[in-house]
């Protein structure tokens, strides 16, 4: 059953990571709100899962870690914000060289240890993998989306970007294979840290795209995808547990 779930795993993440690349899908649905919504997935990933679990395996590093991905968005935003004075106002998105390396590198890890959390879940006893193979791969969905997403209004080529959605992919059936067979086993320091490093990327981030567009705008469409964002991770976690 296990190999199942890592070929709908990596399905998951292309397919909604595929998405986004339709010719003319994210200017029909609004750029707006598609920053909103994905901001409510990262901002609920982040409270419900990332943090949360960094906490429970090791409580100072996933504090010190968070607080790090904090500190470092805030850092690298105000530096760069002088070049683009005003265009966030009307073209709000993640800056090549600020947030989105650690959005990515977030996600990735994120990707890795949820793939290790179903390889251990599969020498527990079959329910156990339906359940939770079940909701990793619905969850790789918005994983794959929010990757390609955040990819949006920058100058990366359109190859590059499916190549690091293939490779994000597999991050998680390779941390199943991994964990499964007992070669990778981070402890809870490590875990820790690169859990709470992602909680803080995916929170910091997910902020940074929706308050000011909200503030400035008070744009309702845009929180209302924002809150559909939020509602979807916390109906998956829910159904998860």
């Amino acid at each position: 059953m296990l190999t199942i779930f890592l070929v709908l795993t990596f399905a998951a993440s292309m397919t909604g990571g595929l998405a986004p690349t339709a010719e003319g899908l994210l200017e029909r649905l609004g750029p707006a709100r598609i920053l909103s919504f994905r901001s409510g997935i990262l901002i609920a990933v982040a409270l419900a899962e990332a943090l949360p679990q960094a906490w429970d395996a090791s409580p100072a590093p996933a504090g010190l870690a968070a607080a790090g991905a904090l500190a470092l968005g805030w850092s690298l935003h105000r530096g760069h914000a002088s070049e683009h004075a005003g265009h966030e106002l009307t073209h709000p998105h993640i800056h090549d060289r600020t947030e989105l390396p650690a959005a990515v590198l977030a996600l990735l890890a994120h990707s890795l240890i949820d793939g290790l959390n179903l390889g251990a879940v599969a020498l527990a006893s079959a329910p156990a993998l339906l359940a939770v193979g079940t909701a990793t791969s619905l969850h790789k969905l918005a994983d794959g989306f929010t990757l390609t997403s955040l990819f949006h209004q920058t100058s990366h080529a359109r190859g590059r970007v499916r190549a690091l959605l293939v490779a994000a992919s597999l991050m998680t059936p390779l941390g199943a294979v991994l964990g499964h067979e007992g070669a990778l086993s981070l402890g809870p320091v490590l875990t820790g840290l690169l859990l709470g490093f992602a909680g803080g990327s995916f929170l910091y981030v997910g902020a940074a795209q929706i308050i000011p567009h909200l503030r400035r705008r008070r744009d309702a469409e845009s929180f209302i995808a924002f809150a559909c964002g939020l509602a979807a991770m916390l109906f998956l976690r829910r159904f998860s547990s």
